[in-house]
């Protein structure tokens, strides 16, 4: 019998607004979900009419799998696995749509009820949970390829429920990437402190080197090291900002927000020139190239460093704070996988045999090569040595996760702009009292 296709894939050109959702914001790290009329009707543009719609190819029933990690390593791994899926399962056919500014157009599609069958999204997060709780979400909780998850990433995924509407897939991790070239050349190891830190930095420099380099010119990244500052120099952080949103505290003055910001002044003393201009695919190239001794990014982006410079020697570590002790991590679950609940029968059906076909250790394994991010699927490993001091502070419980896990994505997506602000003007009294101000508009909203 001729079955009834999914929606055909298509090339969704959504234009990033200024929460920062540009050819390179990837959606892996907290995904920022701020709907606008435009976005909203460019992403009805985007669909298909129901000719296509109707479409099929003989008794091949095609499954979209919209997925938001836009990064060059991970897409490589999802389309290998997917090819060989499609090999093995001839009557299914997964096809992988990823579109600029993903958190924004998935948004769009749910609103207007054409959700793809599967897709990823970030199952810690406020939004994820408010998908859940509005019905769009499918319960995967008695599928068997659940199993093959390590426990502790399953549970961080756990609803309010109690129940699991995502297979976790892999870890996320914001720290300092470097050339272990540089560094063994230059006789530097790898900083546990800040203090050590900052010694590394000036021996860089002062052998003509750039110690770090920064990209600014993207607020969404600028975000991501900003959280990261946060859970390193500021232990309480984010519970002052959700008491913040609360009306319970004020940012100005605080002691901890201003230790942040002090020491982000520090890094710009050691880091390129042009860095709130600059682009992150600009100081990833300049980066593997040898121009900087480190970069401050996301394990979303190792993938595309390697990619640039297959020879680069790469290493990463936590941003350290003032003790080893007191050093931690910004990490979560990074990419995850869903099905529609909204999805008939025979969708699910074949969805369910994709992700427990992802979960499989080999398969998790091929994905785990091409993104670099460590693995939620038991028995994954990584060869890469460069990467054991981050994994050292994640399996040491040294972590905590993204902003969004508590708090609102509009709240968090503003804070990005009031924080690239301050890359322009280095007035930590200044973005202390925009983002107080930041806070107080949209915690309204």
């Amino acid at each position: 019998m001729k079955r009834k296709a999914a929606l055909a894939l298509v090339l969704a050109m959504v234009m990033t607004g200024c929460g920062g959702g540009g050819k390179n914001t990837d959606s892996q790290a907290p995904a920022v979900e701020s709907q606008t009329e435009e976005n909203s009707q460019q992403a009805d543009a985007a669909q298909p009419d129901e000719a296509e719609a109707e479409e099929t190819s003989g008794d091949v029933l095609t499954i979209e799998f919209f997925q938001q990690k836009t990064n060059e390593g991970p897409q490589k791994g999802y389309q290998e696995i997917i090819d060989h899926f499609n090999e093995e399962n001839p009557d299914i056919r997964i096809e992988m749509n990823t579109v600029p500014d993903a958190g924004t157009v998935l948004t769009s599609r749910i609103s207007s009820g054409d959700i793809p069958v599967i897709f990823s999204d970030y199952p810690t997060q406020v939004q994820f949970r408010q998908k859940v709780a509005n019905g769009y979400v499918q319960d995967l909780s008695d599928q068997e390829f659940l199993k093959n998850v390590n426990e502790a990433a399953l549970e961080m995924t756990k609803q309010e429920d109690g129940k699991y509407y995502a297979l976790p897939y892999s870890h996320n991790y914001m720290g300092v990437y470097y050339n272990i070239d540089i560094f063994e050349e230059n006789g530097v190891e790898v900083p546990a402190t800040w203090e050590e830190f900052i010694q590394v930095c000036e021996k860089l420099q002062a052998a003509g080197i750039t110690p770090m380099g920064l990209h600014g010119k993207d607020p969404g990244r600028v975000g991501h090291m900003f959280q990261c500052a946060v859970i390193t120099w500021a232990p309480n952080g984010v519970e002052i900002i959700e008491d913040a949103v609360k009306g319970e505290t004020k940012l100005e003055g605080n002691e901890e927000f201003i230790n942040v910001f002090e020491k982000m002044k520090v890094l710009f003393d050691y880091s390129n020139e042009d860095a709130l201009a600059l682009s992150d695919t600009a100081c990833y190239e300049n980066f593997v190239n040898g121009q900087y001794a480190m970069c401050i990014t996301g394990s979303y982006s190792r993938g595309t460093l390697m990619a640039s410079n297959p020879d680069i020697r790469l290493g990463v570590f936590g941003l350290p704070s003032d003790t080893k002790e007191s050093t931690k991590t910004l990490a979560g679950i990074d990419a995850a996988i869903c099905v529609s609940a909204s999805a008939t029968d025979e969708e699910k059906a074949a969805a369910y045999r994709f992700l427990e076909y992802l979960a499989k250790t080999e398969n998790a394994q091929i994905f785990c090569n091409y993104d670099g991010a460590p693995s939620c699927v038991n028995g994954v490993v990584s060869d890469d040595e460069g990467v054991a001091p981050m994994l050292d502070l994640i399996a040491a419980g040294q972590t905590h996760d993204w902003m969004a896990s508590t708090i609102s994505n509009n709240v968090v997506t503003d804070l990005y702009n009031v924080v690239q602000g301050f890359w322009a003007d280095k007035d930590v009294d200044a973005v202390l009292k925009n983002m107080d101000a930041s806070i107080a508009v949209t915690s309204m909203e």
